[in-house]
């Protein structure tokens, strides 16, 4: 399959990108790049920024299963990872927009970031976007992209003027932007759901619209 030979290459990575930290002697590695199938008909891409701080249990695993494409994955399903709130708000939400399908969770780039600002140089992810994150999307096919915050959502939306590229705030936001958010699409559920649904503009190419600005 295309998307493990590509996650098998992602995990190895040994670029040495100016902000982040990989050292898989420690059990850092690049993560991200996780398919989570579920039954709906509505598939999606989610692309956050890069991964947060790889904690010591999941250090250990890595050290213990091998640096391999498959370690992520199992990790990710066998442990809680994937109901902490990144991934469960996230996921709520999209389901309430209809969004009930497959989603392959992702990042612009792909290793944790080195210092606690969390903020990566331009040209750490244009070198991340181009080595990986085409490719991941090339490989999945999926049609929509959610991009989680402001600057992923810039960064997907002129980066894949072919795909739809929807905007929300980063599910672990200190400003409240994303519960705002959440009670907008309460109050008016229909209007949000036209919104996710018009893919294209009135020239007929693919949208870029950012749901908070609604």
């Amino acid at each position: 399959m295309l998307l493990n030979k590509l996650g098998n290459k992602l995990v190895k990575c040994n670029l040495k990108c100016e902000g982040v930290n990989n050292n898989p002697k420690e059990g850092i590695i690049p993560r991200c790049l996780i398919p989570e199938k579920r039954k709906g008909v509505k598939k999606c891409i989610v692309v956050g920024l890069n991964p947060g701080k790889c904690k010591k249990d999941e250090r250990q695993y890595y050290l213990s299963e091998g640096i391999k494409f498959t370690s992520l994955s199992n990790f990710f399903f066998g442990s809680k990872l994937k109901n902490r709130q990144y991934y469960k708000r996230t996921r709520d939400l999209l389901t309430g927009l209809g969004f009930d399908g497959n989603i392959l969770w992702t990042d612009l780039a792909k290793c944790e970031c080195l210092g606690k600002n969390g903020c990566l140089p331009v040209q750490t992810y244009r070198t991340c976007i181009n080595r990986f994150l085409r490719k991941e999307i090339e490989v999945i096919k999926y049609k929509t992209i959610f991009a989680l915050g402001n600057k992923a959502f810039e960064f997907c939306a002129l980066s894949f003027p072919n795909h739809f590229v929807i905007g929300l705030p980063h599910p672990s936001g200190t400003y409240g932007e994303f519960a705002a958010l959440k009670k907008k699409i309460a109050s008016n559920k229909r209007r949000f759901i036209n919104e996710v649904t018009k893919t294209n503009d009135n020239n007929g190419n693919p949208r870029a619209v950012h749901l908070s600005k609604i």
